[in-house]
C-alpha cells in the first residue's frame, strides 16, 4: 500500500514539473540556426548582430491572453519591432503555432514548430516539407531552430 502511494505521488510531482513549463514570458533570442541538407549550421542571429547589435536587447514576450510580441529598447535596424502588430500563439502538445500577419514569412502567415523546454531555454524547431523548401531563398533548409532563455 505504501509503495503504490509513494508511486502515485511521485507520478503527480513528475506530471507538475512538465506541465509547470510555460512558455507565457520574456524571451531572448540565443540562436536561429538553419541547418542545410549536409546539417551545415549558419546562425542567423550572430549575421543580424554583426549589422544591427541592438538585436542582442530584442525581447520576444508570449503572453498569457494567446498574443506574441517583440520589443527593444530602441528601433533597431530596418524594423522598429515596438511598432509591429502582435502575433497570436497556441500551444497543442509539444507544439507552437504562431501566426503573424502583419510580417508573414516566405512560407505564409503561420509557423508551426515542436517545442522543447531545458531549464531556462526553450528550443523551437521547424522541419521544412518539400513545397516549403520550394518558396524559401535557401532551398537546401532541412530546419530551423531557434533557441530562446527566459529573462
Amino acid at each position: 500500500m505504501k509503495s503504490k502511494l509513494l508511486i502515485t505521488l511521485l507520478f503527480i510531482s513528475i506530471t507538475n514539473f512538465l506541465f509547470a513549463q510555460s512558455i507565457v514570458g520574456a524571451w531572448k533570442t540565443l540562436s536561429n540556426v538553419i541547418e542545410n541538407n549536409d546539417n551545415k549550421q549558419t546562425d542567423i542571429l550572430s549575421m543580424q548582430l554583426k549589422m544591427w547589435p541592438c538585436m542582442a536587447q530584442l525581447q520576444t514576450i508570449f503572453e498569457a491572453n494567446k498574443t506574441q510580441i517583440m520589443k527593444s529598447p530602441t528601433r533597431c535596424g530596418p524594423i522598429d519591432f515596438n511598432k509591429l502588430s502582435a502575433s497570436s500563439w497556441k500551444m497543442n502538445g509539444n507544439e507552437i503555432s504562431i501566426t503573424n500577419t502583419s510580417m508573414p514569412s516566405p512560407l505564409g502567415v503561420t509557423a508551426i514548430y515542436k517545442v522543447e523546454f531545458s531549464g531556462n531555454k526553450v528550443i523551437f524547431t521547424h522541419e521544412y516539407t518539400d513545397s516549403e523548401r520550394k518558396k524559401l531563398h535557401t532551398p537546401k533548409a532541412k530546419k530551423a531552430i531557434i533557441t530562446y532563455i527566459k529573462i
